[in-house]
């Protein structure tokens, strides 16, 4: 995972629509003292660029707006792909982009082989293990609300 700061994020006509709406309706949840960095979020957007200093609150509204369903209630299904593809340009989807690769290179491992078992466990709400054992692999998947990564893997 890179080190750089992040640079700034210049927007389309349309990701810059979906990231006011949005940043306007996250501020106006939260109490006055805390609006500011949302409608200033919002501000950047109108001008269409999200200064480096900001990417972490544009991070934050995008993944909370597409994990709650949020996005497409504001400004339907248009609004909601502008602020994914806008969030895989961040550092956090970018990162996230990283995690799957490296879980379906794991997965790429089971290609062609016997299934043995799969099961789902649980051990917390929201933190889950997918253990995958195939025919000389056994894999076990950690699932929570960082995304999915590759808890172990083994071969014999």
């Amino acid at each position: 995972m890179s080190t750089e700061p992040p640079a700034d994020i210049e927007l389309s006509d349309g990701e810059a629509s979906a990231v006011r709406e949005t940043a306007l309706a996250f501020a106006a949840a939260l109490p006055p003292d805390r609006q500011l960095p949302y409608r200033s979020l919002a501000a950047a957007a109108s001008e269409g660029i999200i200064s480096a200093d900001q990417i972490d609150d544009l991070e934050r509204v995008c993944a909370l707006a597409l994990e709650t369903g949020k996005a497409r209630q504001i400004g339907k299904a248009e609004a909601e792909q502008f602020l994914a593809a806008l969030y895989r340009r961040t550092p956090g989807g970018q990162a996230l982009q990283t995690e799957v690769a490296d879980v379906n290179k794991a997965l790429r491992q089971l290609n062609g082989r016997e299934l043995e078992s799969v099961r789902l466990t649980w051990q917390m709400p929201g933190r889950y293990g997918l253990s995958i054992t195939v025919k000389g692999i056994d894999l076990v998947l950690a699932i929570d609300p960082a995304g999915v990564h590759v808890q172990t893997l083994q071969a014999g």
